[in-house]
């Protein structure tokens, strides 16, 4: 096996563990209400293009642009998998200001060429509270 084929495995190795041990920590994040934290919960989706991907984990830098963002946007969860034939991260976290969005959304872009959507995160709880808002009774 050439140094260059070991290098890709052991690369593609360590993402992987490093993604699985972000998925395993995910539940042990304390959970806060949006509320509590003065800001509004998101729910970011990133689908990371093939090419992109393999480019990032080849260069070595998939999983720092995921630990800059881990500690960044310091998510309550964090979600691996595929969706569309597409790598996939689903990250539940708390917006404090529309400013963050550039910097948040840019590296995954940049970095991986991905997919970025972003959106507000409702629990069921904060849902019923705003349906006396449209007349609806929960």
């Amino acid at each position: 096996m050439s140094t260059t084929t070991a290098s890709k495995i052991v690369a593609r190795t360590a993402a992987w563990l490093i993604s699985s041990a972000l998925v395993a920590a995910a539940p042990a994040l304390p959970a806060m209400s949006a509320e509590d934290a003065g800001g509004v919960r998101m729910m970011l989706k990133v689908q990371i293009p093939a090419q992109g991907g393999n480019t990032a984990i080849e260069a070595g830098d998939q999983a720092q642009i995921f630990e800059t963002l881990m500690e960044r946007i310091k998510p309550e969860a964090a979600y691996f998998t595929q969706e569309d034939g597409l790598r996939t991260a689903y990250f539940v976290y708390v917006v404090h200001d529309t400013a963050e969005f550039a910097a948040v959304h840019e590296p995954l872009i940049q970095g991986f060429g991905a997919l970025v959507y972003d959106l507000p995160a409702l629990t069921w709880d904060e849902l019923k509270a705003g349906f006396g808002d449209i007349g609806e009774k929960p």
